[in-house]
């Protein structure tokens, strides 16, 4: 973890000038790709991180699979979030990790989801990164 100042950009992050041409550029790919998909962004609830974090301390990173609720409606995007180790996916809490029963013999889930495809759910409007 970083030991940065409030006037130095955090570990892990990227230039907000990179980050809206990239924004941009997928606006550009939706506008003229022809492809019914058409998420600008994704609306995750903090929860999410916060939950990863207490439950998953040794992991070192977190993977992000793109799912949706209907197969033939890609409006219905998710985004899946999977804590990571070692390369590997930790898709079960460990045993005495908390978490509800996920079902009769199975762990508990370790994968996040209470995403919001945007749009047509939310619209990022007043970002940079959305204009």
């Amino acid at each position: 973890m970083s030991t940065n100042n409030l006037n130095e950009d955090p570990e892990g992050t990227i230039p907000v000038n990179q980050a809206v041409q990239l924004a941009a550029n997928w606006r550009v790919y939706l506008a003229t790709s022809g492809q019914a998909f058409v998420a600008q962004s994704f609306l995750i609830p903090i929860i999410n991180f916060q939950n990863i974090l207490q439950y998953n301390p040794d992991a070192d990173s977190v993977r992000a699979y793109i799912g949706l609720e209907d197969p033939t409606d890609p409006t219905t995007a998710q985004l899946l979030l999977a804590p990571v180790s070692g390369g590997q996916d930790i898709v079960s809490l460990p045993q005495g990790n908390g978490g509800g029963d996920g079902g009769v013999g199975n762990p508990p889930s370790n994968i996040y989801d209470y995403t919001s495809v945007c749009p047509p759910t939310c619209a990022a409007t007043g970002s940079p990164l959305s204009e």
